[in-house]
């Protein structure tokens, strides 16, 4: 998704109260880390592109683990809170950067091993990716937008309250998710930031057939991933 003229905010009740039902209903559903497939799916392709997803924890599995422990999701910001609300939903990975870090491409690829990546809270950090690993990356600039797919985002192009314009992922590996799910919290998720950010966004859906999109900020309405 491209979303812009965002206002983002720290969150009113109403988004923290969403989000603590949320945390209710995992806690005391009958969700399986271990063997749903939803979430198992995430850990098998951290593995395939030699990650270890026990020590590098995908996000939407960090977030379930976090809740099944009994420890609450903390509250950062309208928008952040948001993507919280929808990958607990919908149980997918969602996050995004603010585009105008953005020089040129932003990718989803392979990683050479020499990019450079700086986590969130380190920004004088110097680190590289393993060769092979898929991230997120500026092809201009080699500069890493998050690490291991869904694991850790940079400190660079975080979302914060001076944050207009977004790039958002909401990710979805067959056949565990299906393609009208993505869809499904794509829509919604265009909804939310509408309704509490006052954001217009546009949603695509990046797949082997469509790998690439081009986009205008500011242009377009709501509506569903074309």
């Amino acid at each position: 998704m491209v979303a812009g003229n965002a206002k983002n905010r720290p969150s009113g009740p109403e988004i923290i109260s969403s989000l603590r039902r949320l945390e209710e209903k995992i806690k005391n559903d009958h969700l399986d880390l271990a063997t749903d497939p939803r979430l198992k799916i995430w850990e098998d392709a951290y593995v395939k592109f030699g990650s270890n997803p026990k020590k590098y924890t995908p996000s939407i599995n960090f977030l379930v683990g976090r809740i099944k422990e009994g420890k609450p999701i903390r509250s950062i910001s309208t928008i952040v809170d948001l993507f919280n609300i929808i990958s607990l939903r919908y149980l997918v990975p969602c996050g995004g950067d603010d585009v105008d870090t953005v020089e040129g491409d932003l990718t989803l690829g392979i990683a050479s091993g020499k990019e450079i990546f700086a986590p969130l809270f380190k920004p004088d950090a110097v680190e590289h990716p393993s060769p092979g690993e898929v991230i997120f990356f500026n092809q201009k600039s080699g500069r890493v937008f998050c690490r291991r797919w869904t694991w850790r985002n940079a400190d660079f192009s975080k979302i914060t309250e001076q944050t207009n314009n977004l790039i958002i992922n909401v990710d979805g590996l067959g056949p565990a998710v299906p393609r009208e799910h993505i869809v499904a919290a794509t829509n919604e998720l265009a909804d939310l930031l509408q309704k509490y950010c006052g954001a217009t966004s546009r949603a695509y859906m990046l797949d082997l057939e469509n790998p690439e999109i081009g986009f205008v900020l500011g242009l377009g309405t709501n509506c569903s991933p074309s």
